[in-house]
C-alpha cells in the first residue's frame, strides 16, 4: 500500500513537472515571437519542442524569411 501510494505522488509530481516545462515553452513563444497561446495550446509537448528548436536553428543561421514563415503560422 505506501509503495502505491509513493508511485502515485511520484508520477504526479512527473506530470507537473512536464507541464511546467511546456507552458515555459509555450510562453518563451508567446512573449518572444507573439504567437497565439490558443493555437499553440494544442500542440503537443513533442512539436512545442521542436518548433522552439527549428526557431533556434534558423536564428543560428540568420535565415529572417524562413523564420517569419515558420513563426505566421501560429501568429494571431
Amino acid at each position: 500500500m505506501l509503495l502505491a501510494f509513493f508511485s502515485a505522488l511520484l508520477l504526479a509530481a512527473y506530470a507537473t513537472v512536464r507541464y511546467l516545462i511546456s507552458s515555459s515553452g509555450v510562453r518563451y513563444l508567446v512573449d518572444t515571437y507573439g504567437m497565439d497561446k490558443k493555437k499553440l495550446g494544442k500542440l503537443k509537448y513533442k512539436d512545442i519542442a521542436a518548433l522552439r528548436k527549428n526557431i533556434n536553428q534558423l536564428r543560428k543561421q540568420n535565415d529572417a524569411f524562413s523564420l517569419e514563415e515558420l513563426v505566421r503560422k501560429y501568429r494571431p
